[in-house]
């Protein structure tokens, strides 16, 4: 594996674990009403968050897989 592109797959992947857990925790306050927070600027910040998840995985899944297929394959 690329030296370089260890750690920026260790931060994506650490990042995208927990956007998707703000994610989880954002969703189940919308669904229980929202507590103490104003419920339409955290369906805002939900929605904001939900791209930025899914850009961060989506970069984080492109980079791992050019990293896995620049792996030389073992023959013989």
């Amino acid at each position: 594996m690329n030296a370089k592109l260890k750690p920026v797959l260790l931060i994506l992947g650490l990042l995208a674990s927990l956007l998707i857990i703000s994610q989880l925790v954002m969703g189940l306050l919308i669904v229980k009403g929202g507590g103490s927070f104003d419920l339409n600027k955290l369906v805002k910040a939900h929605q904001h968050s939900g791209y930025l998840t899914v850009t961060v995985v989506l970069v984080y899944i492109l980079t791992s897989l050019l990293t896995i297929a620049r792996i030389p394959s073992k023959k013989g």
